[in-house]
C-alpha cells in the first residue's frame, strides 16, 4: 500500500506539472501577439506561475526528507495562478460584460453560489487536526483568492449574450475556468489528507481541464465579436 501512495504522489506531482508547463509554452506562442486580449495574456501567466509553484515543490520532495510546513513557493504559485485568472475577469472584462443594469442584477446574486461552495469546501482543510496552523493559513490564502476567481466566471458565463456574440464566445472558457478552479481547490485537500485515489483523480482531472480551458479561451477569443 506504501509503494501504491508513492506511486500516486508522484502523478499527482508530474502530471499538473506538465499540463501548466505546456500550457504555459502554448500560451506565450499564440498569445504574447500584438492585438491579442489581456485576458488570454493574463491567463497563460497563471499557468505560468501555478507550473513555477509545482517545479519548487518537486524539487522540495526530491531533495528533501521532511516536509515544510507553513507558506513556500508552492503555495505563492497558487496564489498567483488565481489573481491572474481574477485580473483576467475583473475590470475592462467585467466592465463589457456586466453593463451595471438590473437586467444583469440576479447573474449577480446566482453567481456567489460559486464562492460560497468554495468556502465550504475549505472546511476540511479547517477542522483537520493533524493539519499545522501555519499549512491551514497559507491554504487559506489561497483559497481567498479563488472564492473571488470563481464569482467572475461563473457571472460571464451565465450572464445574457447581449446579441453581440463576445459573451457567448468566451461562456465556454468561463464554465472551465470554474471547473478548473474547484478542481484545484479539491486537490490541495486530497493532498492535505494525502489521501491517495482522491488526489491522482483530482489531479488528472486539473491537469485535463487545464488545456481545455487555454484552447477554448484562443477559439472563444477568435470567435468574439464587439
Amino acid at each position: 500500500m506504501e509503494e501504491l501512495d508513492i506511486v500516486c504522489m508522484w502523478i499527482a506531482e508530474i502530471i499538473p506539472l506538465i499540463a501548466t508547463l505546456f500550457s504555459f509554452i502554448f500560451g506565450l506562442r499564440n498569445f504574447f501577439k500584438k492585438g491579442k486580449p489581456l485576458f488570454l495574456q493574463s491567463i497563460t501567466m497563471a499557468m505560468g506561475c501555478y507550473s513555477l509553484g509545482s517545479i519548487y515543490h518537486l524539487c522540495q520532495t526530491i531533495t528533501l526528507e521532511t516536509v515544510i510546513e507553513g507558506f513556500t513557493p508552492a503555495y505563492l504559485g497558487r496564489i498567483g495562478f488565481f489573481l491572474f485568472f481574477i485580473v483576467a475577469s475583473y475590470g475592462q472584462m467585467d466592465r463589457i460584460v456586466d453593463d451595471g443594469t438590473a437586467k444583469i442584477k440576479p447573474c449577480r446574486y446566482i453567481a456567489l453560489i460559486a464562492p460560497i461552495c468554495a468556502a465550504f469546501l475549505f472546511i476540511p482543510n479547517a477542522v483537520m487536526e493533524d493539519l499545522p496552523l501555519f499549512t491551514k493559513i497559507s491554504v487559506l490564502l489561497v483559497w481567498l483568492p479563488a472564492t473571488v476567481s470563481v464569482y467572475y466566471n461563473l457571472k460571464h458565463a451565465i450572464i445574457p449574450d447581449c446579441d453581440f456574440g463576445f459573451i457567448k464566445a468566451i461562456r465556454p472558457y468561463n464554465v472551465l475556468a470554474v471547473c478548473l478552479a474547484f478542481s484545484e481547490l479539491c486537490c490541495l485537500t486530497a493532498w492535505d489528507y494525502l489521501y491517495s485515489a482522491p488526489l491522482v483523480i483530482t489531479t488528472v482531472i486539473f491537469s485535463i481541464i487545464c488545456i481545455a480551458t487555454m484552447l477554448l479561451a484562443k477559439k472563444g477569443a477568435e470567435q468574439w465579436k464587439i
